[in-house]
């Protein structure tokens, strides 16, 4: 019987620590601006279905918002949380965001993505141009191949 006890009062703790860490990650979440990234990725979506076909009923996304709700963000992101980071991480990381200069990384970061992203870009089609260049030169490639005999 004690055993019983024991086990029911551990598994009550187990659920309790998840729900304050599902609380904690909700707040990072939100903190973070992630939940907007997907609202905004689905306005995208809409607007180009929208322009697209000019005629849909202005009730036709209803259906659709509703698998917009906070909820169903926290679902679909926290697990994904909790794969990368531990109950210290999460608490660390909302100090951070918290502060100044966290608070600047989450106002610069769609910028600071875009930005990178176009110079990772550059910076990989140059190389792949030097890569054909120095592959074409070893292998004696010409470019465009000489007539077919």
């Amino acid at each position: 019987m004690k055993k019983g006890i024991i086990l029911c009062f551990f598994l009550l703790g187990i659920n309790a620590f998840s729900q304050s860490n599902e609380v904690k990650l909700k707040e990072l979440i939100t903190l973070t601006r992630s939940d907007r990234m997907l609202s905004i990725g689905f306005q995208q979506f809409k607007d180009f279905y929208n322009n697209k076909y000019k005629d849909l009923p202005s009730d036709f996304w209803d259906e659709f918002k509703k698998d917009m709700s906070l909820d169903k963000i926290f679902a679909l992101y926290i697990p994904v949380y909790k794969k990368y980071f531990t109950d210290a991480d999460v608490d660390e990381l909302i100090k951070f965001y918290k502060t100044p200069a966290g608070q600047k990384m989450i106002e610069n970061m769609p910028n600071l993505m875009k930005d990178s992203g176009e110079i990772a870009n550059s910076y990989a089609e140059a190389l792949d141009k030097r890569v054909k260049d120095k592959l074409d030169k070893h292998y004696h490639f010409q470019n465009p191949p000489p007539p077919a005999p």
